[in-house]
């Protein structure tokens, strides 16, 4: 019998103060770009009779690899690995670009993630996160349990909303 991993602990509800750190890995934009973003998004929205509640722009990222929720600080060793790790992917700076807004989520759920997301704008982005990932395991760190998709959260909602194609640069990544 394998032995089994540890228990991440559980995330706060949104109504409580959170006290703890998400440890991740993640692309961001540069804080004009997120604007770029966040108002494409908007008019995209209104444009469709929709309403843009979107999360504040600053925290627009992709994530590549998430360690988890720890209350207080994260583990020292768990982030000395990572560290180590992530200082040996060197690859050149590459461009994002999304193609899509979609719709995340199983019909009844209570929560579907809204997202700008891609095809071949993005395949650069997925080798990274492969790259990141093998070094991650390399040094002892678990690897994703789900497939990657990159995408960029741009709100949660109660109900899906309808997935439309756009056409939207994002960034150099560097």
């Amino acid at each position: 019998k394998l032995p089994s991993a540890p228990r991440r602990p559980r995330r706060p509800r949104p109504t409580e103060a959170v006290t703890g750190h998400k440890l991740f890995f993640a692309l961001r934009p540069d804080e004009e770009t997120a604007e770029r973003i966040a108002r494409f998004a908007i008019a995209e929205h209104e444009a469709r009779g929709l309403q843009p509640r979107l999360r504040p722009s600053r925290i627009f990222h992709i994530t590549l690899h998430y360690f988890g929720y720890s209350e207080g600080e994260p583990d020292a060793h768990v982030v000395e690995l990572a560290s180590r790790a992530a200082s040996e992917v060197v690859r050149p700076a590459f461009d994002l670009h999304f193609d899509s807004f979609k719709s995340w989520g199983k019909e009844r759920s209570a929560k579907h993630p809204f997202v700008l997301t891609g095809g071949q704008g993005l395949e650069a982005v997925r080798e990274f996160q492969q790259a990141l990932v093998e070094r991650l395991v390399a040094h002892g760190l678990v690897a994703p349990q789900l497939d990657f998709v990159p995408h960029l959260t741009l709100r949660d909602d109660k109900r899906a909303a309808p997935d439309w194609p756009v056409d939207l640069p994002g960034w150099i990544a560097s």
